[in-house]
């Protein structure tokens, strides 16, 4: 069973529009899950049905339930796919995964809903009383009803549902992944020809898609951004290595030559590199 991925997603307040319309359509329950199975996001009616509710109370066992709504779960988020499947009460669910970067970060819960007419034989055998047979065929009746040939386009639209938040990136991660691993690509590769298309493929992103992240998250280009962490790699250096000259300093930020970094720096630091080897305080001495 693999292991769940341990981020945190934040979802846009629009997510919760979407999923209230699509429940309130279909009249069933939508659950927007945390990798870890935390409830991030639900529609109004956020308890299960009274159908289910009777069955846990009066004939089955709830760790049964879990269990498999755990199971189905975890198979979603393997497969990278919706998983529609029937519960031992004859009840419908589908759990689909969320995909960010081809990476399963959280899933949707669709449920609960029936595409059959009347409650399975072996729940009503398991009925102590007639009254409670009576309410659990009453409750199994007033939930939502899928012909077998209208789930297909059910879950269809679910999909196109789950697709749109992702697409339109009202689904995010704390700590965002990506970004993370722009970040980790230039540190290991700081001294080399570092290239946007080497770090998109890095990613798993396009070049086109990866440079709109990079402007929206940080204001920047990606040569912007690639120039300020050889700069600050640079900075530090010349604080803590006397020894280097400003050539070498220059080759380990990954500058192509020290006319270049001079440049550059004077540009983005409004002062030369050996203006800022030297310290504050015998700058004020040399006055």
């Amino acid at each position: 069973m693999p292991t769940k991925p341990s981020i945190e997603l934040i979802l846009h307040d629009e997510v919760q529009k979407l999923i209230d319309i699509f429940a309130a359509v279909l009249k069933i329950r939508v659950v927007f899950y945390g990798p870890d199975g935390e409830i991030i996001r639900t529609n109004h009616q956020l308890r299960n049905s009274e159908y289910c509710q009777l069955i846990q109370d009066k004939v089955s066992n709830p760790a049964r339930c879990a269990s498999l709504d755990a199971e189905k779960q975890e198979e979603c988020l393997r497969k990278k796919s919706l998983v529609c499947y029937q519960c031992h009460a004859g009840l419908k669910e589908a759990v689909s995964p969320v995909l960010i970067d081809n990476r399963p970060v959280g899933f949707v819960m669709i449920g609960q809903f029936r595409d059959i007419s009347k409650v399975p034989d072996h729940v009503i055998g398991c009925c102590k009383s007639r009254t409670t047979a009576t309410r659990i065929r009453q409750a199994f009746s007033s939930l939502p009803y899928i012909a077998a040939e209208q789930l297909d386009d059910i879950l269809g639209m679910f999909m196109m549902l789950v697709d749109y938040i992702v697409a339109r990136e009202l689904v995010g991660l704390r700590g965002d992944w990506v970004l993370e691993k722009v970040k980790q690509y230039i540190d290991r590769h700081l001294a080399e020809d570092v290239m946007l298309g080497d770090v998109a493929k890095f990613t798993g992103r396009s070049v086109s898609s990866l440079s709109h992240l990079l402007r929206k998250k940080y204001g920047m280009t990606f040569k912007q951004i690639l120039i300020e962490k050889r700069l600050a790699c640079a900075d530090k250096l010349l604080k803590s290595r006397p020894e280097l000259s400003i050539g070498e300093i220059a080759f380990q930020a990954g500058f192509e030559d020290r006319f270049y970094f001079s440049r550059i720096y004077r540009k983005y630091r409004k002062r030369t590199p050996s203006e800022s080897r030297i310290p504050p305080a015998c700058k004020n001495h040399g006055k």
